[in-house]
């Protein structure tokens, strides 16, 4: 009765926030489909568009039979290939643990006992769940002697399952499928913005103990992030679309270097020298409209006391 009421109370939850156009609030969205619909009818043609490895991913708007809102439907070849790479992964896992359970019921000292022998089997069903349904195992047992003496599986037909497949559900009718997928990529971008913040940035750890000192540590991050921030957008009207951690490791060879002498009129020679810019630190100063080398050489002289 708990578990009823608990559910109840969700769903009452989710009416009241949702609503008829989403939410209380009136707000607009795009989200993920928690369920893959069974039914559905193509609203348009397939628009292709291409990620930012250059992998294309066909959109499609759809209806989905007995629900309201409207969805997209997403497509991508390489999706399917990483989901279907992760299943045969965790399949060929599975039948390891569980050919290595059969060889050893022959061994002494090994785990026999029926009970014990289910189990464990369990437990690796339980682990590798995203497979572990799909195998039918089947037990010759003593009865007598309460040991399994042998352990056979097979794996079910599995059901049509699509992968590298799943649908959008947003509010706004008049947006195009481009949009939604813009929309929806956002939150690749927020999710950059912390990554930077926190590992490219090191605003994390924080080493400090005072409050004193902890708020200029992170208002530091903030302000260095919308740099950080510039020269990407600056990057990508240009149609260099590198990561931050990609950016620095192209500009880190861009160096100068100081050679110091001295000459017979005891004065000391510093010569500052800049190395030059590779292609792509080429590429990266045109489009930020900077200067390919800041100096080639400069030359000072201090005499000697």
């Amino acid at each position: 009765m708990k578990l009823r009421c608990g559910k109840l109370r969700r769903a009452v939850q989710f009416e009241t926030f949702y609503g008829e156009r989403g939410n209380k609030f009136n707000y607009d969205y795009v989200c993920v489909s928690r369920t893959t619909p069974k039914e559905y009818t193509k609203l348009s043609d397939n628009l292709t568009v291409t990620d930012n490895r250059g992998n294309k991913i066909e959109l499609t708007k759809v209806s989905v039979t007995g629900k309201e809102g409207h969805f997209l439907h997403i497509k991508s070849e390489e999706k399917r290939k990483k989901e279907q790479s992760i299943d045969d992964k965790l399949s060929q896992r599975l039948e390891l643990q569980l050919q290595e359970i059969k060889e050893k019921l022959s061994h002494k000292n090994s785990v026999k006992k029926i009970g014990k022998v289910h189990e464990k089997i369990g437990r690796i069903k339980e682990k590798l769940s995203k497979v572990g349904y799909l195998y039918e195992i089947s037990y010759t047992e003593d009865k007598e002697n309460d040991v399994v003496t042998d352990i056979n599986w097979t794996r079910k037909k599995e059901k049509e399952r699509p992968k590298g497949e799943y649908f959008l559900r947003y509010t706004h009718e008049a947006i195009s499928e481009a949009d939604v997928w813009e929309i929806y990529n956002m939150t690749r971008d927020i999710e950059s913005v912390f990554r930077t913040l926190k590992t490219d940035l090191d605003i994390r750890p924080i080493y400090h103990q005072k409050d004193a000192f902890i708020e200029p540590h992170i208002w530091l991050g903030i302000i260095a992030y919308q740099v950080v921030k510039y020269i990407r957008i600056q990057l990508k009207e240009s149609n260099i679309k590198h990561g931050w951690t990609t950016i620095v490791e192209k500009m880190c060879t861009m160096q100068s270097s100081i050679v110091s002498v001295n000459n017979d009129k005891n004065e000391k020679l510093y010569i500052k020298l800049c190395t030059r810019p590779t292609k792509d630190q080429k590429d990266i100063f045109d489009s930020l409209n900077f200067k390919h080398r800041p100096f080639v050489r400069k030359t000072k002289i201090v005499p000697q006391m």
